[in-house]
């Protein structure tokens, strides 16, 4: 597999620098001539693989569908065979790119009544108490005016030493620097322990197996995506799996983050150009209940911390469509992430410049993706507002060396009793 892979991987770079005007498949002119039913027909005969593969015009059939304007058919290689959108033409840009009007672009789109944006029990989206955990300080306990009768509750651990966010932060750091060690790999693959690379890759195939199963159009793009980040050993598939409209994103905010969590931190590093440094943005419905925990990390001095992933926009109007407006049971809220300087948890997945295209599936909606346990303060809640705002600004967390990381972990285990 690995050589036919090369072969290919040379035979699209020669395409690249001498393409041959006019040399294409039967596939493709039907894809560029818009018929749709000889289009159908041979979606059933082709392997998945092949449907993506430059021709040797330097286009790809859903290049050319999306580039004539053919809607029908963008719509048949989008949605029934999930072809991939992140091919880039002889010209450097996407089918997205390649647009032929508005209509077409719109294809490319979420579909409706889908986002990441927001969340809302009828949406099956992840909510609030999901997604964010409070901790306090023991310094801010005399505030008379903050309830403490949900302490202990379903959003609010009871967390009360006054080292408990630089706890935070300092264990951050240090499962940040063992997942990156090569050494921490070469250790593990010795022992035969289960936390190298293949083995974080093939509990996120688990999944997919599980959550996404084969039936689904999107399925064979799922594993094309996985096979790719194992080979090139990229967390940019990985990254572009998160942001597919399927099962796998919302198995890992029900059940855990933890599958793509560790193979994405060992990767971190490779993102160094998309460590975001910013403002974004996200959407939510939240009961008063919901909201007493950020009241309680305003006037406490605690820390918000992600649980699991975390989508956000760095377009605050996208943010503020899908928070809606408030009802008699959820206020309308928009959080609003500051990230002061860079933060190697906060992904940047638009498109940076030519070299570093856009990895989301979805190239209208400038998604930052914030991962699991990055740290934030509640600095400013402006409940008058409309939508009502929660302004979060991210805890710095310094990166450490190996060996201070295993220190501090042994540590830990001993004063935890591990």
């Amino acid at each position: 597999m690995g050589n036919s892979e090369s072969t290919l991987q040379r035979e699209e770079k020669r395409i690249l620098r001498q393409p041959q005007q006019g040399e294409v498949s039967e596939f493709y002119w039907a894809c560029r001539n818009g018929e749709a039913e000889r289009v159908k027909e041979l979606l059933q005969t082709i392997p998945y693989d092949d449907l993506n593969r430059l021709e040797p015009n330097g286009s790809t059939p859903l290049h050319a569908a999306s580039y004539a304007g053919q809607a029908e058919v963008v719509r048949l290689l989008s949605y029934e065979r999930g072809c991939r959108r992140d091919r880039l033409n002889l010209h450097g840009l996407t089918a997205y790119e390649e647009a032929a009007s508005e209509e077409i672009r719109q294809l490319f789109h979420r579909p409706n009544g889908k986002n990441r944006f927001c969340e809302d029990e009828s949406d099956n989206e992840p909510l609030a108490s999901q997604i964010f955990k409070v901790t306090t300080k023991e310094e801010a306990e005399g505030d008379d005016d903050v309830d403490d009768d949900f302490v202990g509750d379903q959003w609010v651990a009871d967390l009360r030493s006054k080292d408990q966010i630089e706890d935070a932060k300092q264990f951050d750091a240090a499962a940040k620097a063992i997942s990156q060690s090569k050494i921490t790999m070469a250790v593990a693959k010795m022992l035969d322990k289960e936390n190298d690379l293949h083995t974080w890759m093939n509990d996120v195939r688990t999944l997919i197996h599980h959550e996404v199963t084969e039936a689904h159009p999107e399925f064979e793009k799922c594993i094309s995506l996985l096979e790719k980040g194992l080979k090139e050993k990229r967390p940019e598939p990985l990254l572009r799996l998160y942001t597919l409209e399927t099962p796998f994103y919302k198995a890992l905010a029900t059940y855990s983050s933890i599958p793509l969590t560790l193979p994405l931190y060992g990767l971190l590093d490779k993102l160094k150009p998309r460590h975001f440094h910013g403002t974004s943005y996200r959407g939510l419905k939240m009961t008063s209940e919901d909201l007493r925990p950020y009241r309680w990390a305003l006037k406490k001095k605690g820390t918000v911390s992600t649980q699991t992933f975390c989508s956000t926009s760095l377009d605050r109007s996208v943010a503020e469509r899908f928070a809606g407006t408030s009802t008699d049971e959820k206020q309308s809220v928009l959080m609003i992430f500051t990230f002061p300087t860079k933060c190697d948890t906060a992904i940047n997945l638009g498109k940076l410049s030519e070299k570093l295209p856009c990895i989301s599936e979805y190239e209208d909606e400038a998604e930052v993706l914030v991962l699991a346990s990055t740290l934030f303060i509640v600095n400013q809640m402006d409940t008058e507002a409309r939508p009502m705002t929660v302004h979060l600004e991210n805890v710095e967390v310094k990166r450490r060396n190996l060996l201070s990381s295993l220190k501090y972990i042994y540590d830990q285990s001993k004063k935890q009793h591990w």
